[in-house]
């Protein structure tokens, strides 16, 4: 996990989200949830399944505020089935992360619990609603409430036996007001990040965006967290969503690295999506295979592959996690390897 680290991680950011349909139609018990959420990744490059909780305000495992997956938002068939499974899942001795956590780490992946950090419908008196242009359902993240109840998802993963905390300032950013000063947004992460920092010495993983002018109005400051010794792990990425060209610099990460006193690791991440995206436009596998071979060249201690977990269990990007097993990039011995 270190810049020195002697594997080449491939992290899967996984919610089981369509993989969890598929378990609709199964006897939902913990054999099936290893059938369909971790034994297609066993035997595979990946190293490690970043769990996401669905979103910050819908789980898709028990914690102290049982905000279980409800499903029924978009009117879609695919949520009511998910949000069944969840509901039986988390009314078991196991809920779904229970059982990742379990079957990942005998296979020897590790398993870390992933957070959206501002994301979800978190419509309570207590958690207030941004205002000006992240109307809806994002939060204000200068809202100390809302760190702690953050916090409080922490150290209920934390006490399910993740390997490590993942925090993602990207997923359905922005995160403040349009009035908040560019010292107060910095200011709001610095010190969530200081506070997650006190509650672990587990790994801390962070998703941000690789373009400094896109990352900083969310308060994004990796190279000065990892000159502070706050996290173990980035991943730069595309912002909230944007296509990813597969072709993108990561550089600015890996110098701040070598220069921390802390080992930090840098994971750039991909994701399936083509300039039209929306429409359908995904990367080939082969693509895909050619961007870690990149990534791999140019130093990085790993790759974060991000929002895969839509793709059955079948999938061709399931069948590329095993290709990538058989390619010498993966697991390499050291950093001259290829």
């Amino acid at each position: 996990m270190t810049s020195e680290c002697s594997t080449f991680d491939v992290a899967f950011n996984h919610d089981g989200f369509g993989m969890l349909a598929e378990l609709a139609e199964s006897g939902m018990t913990e054999e099936d949830a290893s059938r369909v959420l971790v034994d297609p990744l066993v035997n595979s490059a990946v190293t490690a399944i970043d769990w996401c909780i669905l979103t910050t305000g819908q789980h898709n495992c028990r914690t102290r505020h049982k905000r279980g997956f409800v499903g029924d938002g978009q009117g879609r068939e695919i949520d009511r089935l998910i949000g069944r499974v969840v509901a039986h899942y988390n009314a078991q001795p196991n809920d779904l992360l229970d059982i990742v956590i379990e079957r990942g780490q005998a296979a020897g992946i590790r398993v870390f619990g992933n957070i959206r950090l501002n994301h979800g419908a978190l419509n309570t008196d207590k958690l207030l609603s941004c205002p000006g242009c992240n109307a809806g359902q994002k939060k204000d993240f200068r809202d100390r409430s809302f760190h702690n109840y953050l916090c409080e998802l922490v150290e209920d993963l934390l006490a399910k036996g993740v390997d490590g905390i993942s925090l993602d300032f990207e997923r359905k950013a922005p995160f403040f007001p349009d009035e908040a000063t560019d010292a107060e947004r910095m200011q709001a992460c610095a010190q969530f990040l200081r506070r997650i920092r006190a509650l672990t010495d587990r790994p801390v993983i962070v998703r941000v965006c690789y373009q400094p002018y896109k990352g900083a109005p969310q308060g994004q400051a990796p190279e000065q967290w990892i000159r502070d010794g706050l996290v173990d792990v980035v991943a730069p990425a595309t912002h909230n969503h944007e296509p990813d060209t597969l072709d993108w610099p990561f550089d600015r990460f890996l110098e701040a690295a070598r220069r921390s006193a802390r080992p930090c690791a840098i994971w750039p991440q991909i994701w399936p999506t083509g300039e039209k995206w929306q429409a359908g436009d995904l990367h080939s596998p082969g693509a895909i295979l050619r961007r870690v071979e990149d990534i791999h060249a140019q130093g990085a201690q790993g790759v974060y592959f991000f929002n895969f977990c839509c793709f059955g269990s079948q999938s061709q990007y399931v069948q590329m996690f095993r290709e990538m097993e058989r390619r010498p990039v993966a697991n390499k011995t050291d950093a001259g390897d290829a």
